[in-house]
């Protein structure tokens, strides 16, 4: 009777700590990257967009510093690589760390582990965001290199821009278009980009390469359209191929170039054209109880605001990038992980637990 009344005591008067629980596991993560976009270009589409929008519905939202190890403002290639591979490096840099070393990305080590990979942007497939992700040089600029890692990267699935580099290379003369379709590379191109192209069609034994402009993709406003579908297709062709899960990256690449541009209506349409994708894929996501949707910036541009009294109007302060923190939203299985404020290193580092990889 004692020791029962010394428990029921001990009970009574104990603090109660509850027990941690382990975070939920996504079987694949997506992660949609908006080149430039910051709160205000978000703003703007939020004014724009019939509600309820995409980032709306999403379950978590945090934010995330942006800042490179040599600057407070940082470029594309050291904020992808920050979210890519898990490390600050300087700006230009790709794929490597401050000291110039290479290190293994989020996308490569999914690869490692028997995850299939893939690729979907509306720049040049070697621009710096995606080549973040697969290539290890100490400039963006090197396109021509960076077509070759990627050739060996083994990507599943690849679309973008930039054919060019690919055929016609004044580093060492070779067809890398003819070495992909020798390492079971279906070649398509989008030609038209009001057209549509079926990647389901591709046989399943198949890597897909989708070339969507020699050069740059045209801009939205010149009638690009392709982002809000071929994310999704690319998407079914992961899921056709994967049996351990998938990594996809998505880059809505030209806010940024907009901003840059100081360009109200080219902006607002890429913001229109992202925020279509976003709404595809959050569609595909709720049917899809395994997959974490991320969304994010890789920094801000202009140190854009908003004005106006009835109907918003768009102000770009400045050309460049701005320091300013951008948001991250996740939907889906580990999106709790994405709540708070940290660096944007920490993109890796999160997508690399809930992966277990």
């Amino acid at each position: 009777m004692l020791p029962e009344m010394l428990l029921s005591w001990w009970l009574l008067f104990s603090p109660f700590v509850p027990q941690a629980t382990a975070p939920e596991k996504p079987v694949n993560v997506i992660l949609v990257i908006g080149d430039g976009m910051g709160l205000a270009q978000i703003a703007l589409a939020e004014y724009l967009y019939k509600p309820p929008s995409p980032l709306s519905r999403m379950d978590v939202v945090g934010l995330q510093k942006t800042h490179s190890a040599s600057h407070l403002e940082t470029d594309s290639g050291a904020a992808g690589t920050a979210m890519s591979c898990g490390v600050k490096t300087f700006n230009a840099a790709i794929g490597v760390d401050a000291d110039s070393v290479p290190v293994k990305s989020i996308l490569e080590l999914a690869s490692e582990h028997g995850m299939k990979t893939g690729l979907v942007v509306t720049s040049s497939i070697v621009h710096a965001t995606p080549a973040s992700f697969y290539a290890h040089v100490t400039s963006r600029g090197s396109y021509e290199e960076i077509a070759l890692q990627l050739v060996s990267a083994n990507v599943d699935v690849f679309v973008g821009g930039g054919e060019k580099y690919f055929f016609d290379r004044h580093s060492d003369h070779d067809n890398l278009v003819k070495t992909l379709e020798r390492k079971q590379y279906e070649i398509v191109r989008l030609d038209d980009p009001r057209g549509r192209v079926k990647l389901e069609g591709v046989r399943k034994e198949k890597r897909i390469a989708c070339f969507t402009a020699l050069e740059d993709p045209i801009r939205a406003t010149m009638g690009r359209s392709y982002l809000p579908y071929m994310a999704p297709e690319a998407v079914h062709a992961l899921e056709k191929r994967a049996d351990k899960g998938y990594f996809l990256m998505v880059e809505a690449s030209q806010v940024d170039w907009a901003a840059h541009a100081n360009d109200r209506e080219w902006l607002a349409l890429e913001m229109q054209d992202a925020y279509s994708m976003m709404e595809n894929l959050l569609e595909l996501v709720n049917e899809d109880e395994n997959t974490l949707l991320i969304i994010t910036a890789d920094h801000e541009c202009s140190y854009m605001s908003l004005k106006g009294k009835k109907s918003p109007k768009v102000e770009f302060n400045t050309k460049v990038h701005s320091s300013q923190m951008v948001p991250v939203f996740a939907h889906g299985p580990g999106a709790e992980q994405f709540a708070g404020i940290y660096e944007n290193t920490a993109i890796f580092d999160k997508i690399k637990m809930l992966l277990g990889i």
